[in-house]
């Protein structure tokens, strides 16, 4: 399986057998689909983030074509997290649908997804993950656990978010999550890893209060 995109694995893992966000958590998941997008931008270099706000810094390539509503949104000027999250979540959601569909489409190519209709008049599209890619997603992730074998910056990212969005519990165990906390602690804790100390430090830092913020608003999953 092809696993440069940590924004389709997120979104593999964060809807449910019907192509949604589960609606327990759905604030928190649909922002962790725009960090998701946010992080792969960061980590193919196309923005930066310095003191809570994004710039764009490079043309989006073709092969990230999937993230092109988000991309432009950001190109247009610089914008606090806060600010982004807010505009993708608290607003009217018609850049949250670009965006997902954008991810669908490109998903659906990869025959990763099927396509369904849905919604309250059966007219908005919906992408159904294939339940073996989102297996082969989950076991390679236990792996890391299983073989002792490092955590990459991708895995390590694509954790911290599901666990941020309340989606870690779906796929794995308790031992399972702790072993995940505590690969993800050595990550942080190695001098070569500084990339990963930023990208989490990121993720736990900056995106987070855009999710606080959020479900402040919206209440919490219960």
């Amino acid at each position: 399986m092809d696993r440069r995109s940590i924004t389709k694995e997120y979104y593999m893992l964060a809807v449910n057998e019907n192509g949604y966000m589960p609606s327990m958590s759905k604030e928190a998941a649909n922002v962790g689909l725009v960090a998701a997008g946010i992080t792969e931008l960061l980590l193919n270099g196309i923005i930066t983030a310095e003191k809570r706000r994004i710039t764009v810094a490079n043309d989006l390539p073709g092969d990230l074509n999937y993230l092109m509503p988000l991309y432009d949104y950001l190109r247009e000027k610089v914008r606090s997290t806060n600010k982004i999250m807010s505009d993708y979540i608290a607003s009217t959601g018609s850049r949250l649908r670009q965006l997902t569909e954008g991810i669908g489409k490109a998903l659906l190519e990869e025959h990763k997804v099927t396509k369904d209709t849905g919604g309250l008049f059966g007219n908005k599209a919906v992408y159904i993950p294939e339940e073996s890619c989102r297996e082969e997603i989950v076991l390679h992730i236990k792996s890391v656990i299983t073989d002792g074998s490092d955590m990459s910056l991708h895995d390590a990212a694509l954790v911290s978010i599901l666990k941020k969005s309340w989606n870690l519990h779906r796929y794995f165990s308790g031992s399972e999550k702790t072993a995940l906390k505590a690969k993800l602690k050595e990550l942080k804790n190695d001098p070569d890893g500084s990339q990963l100390q930023k990208m989490i430090d990121y993720l736990t830092e900056e995106l987070s209060g855009g999710i606080w913020l959020l479900l402040l608003f919206f209440g919490f999953p219960r």
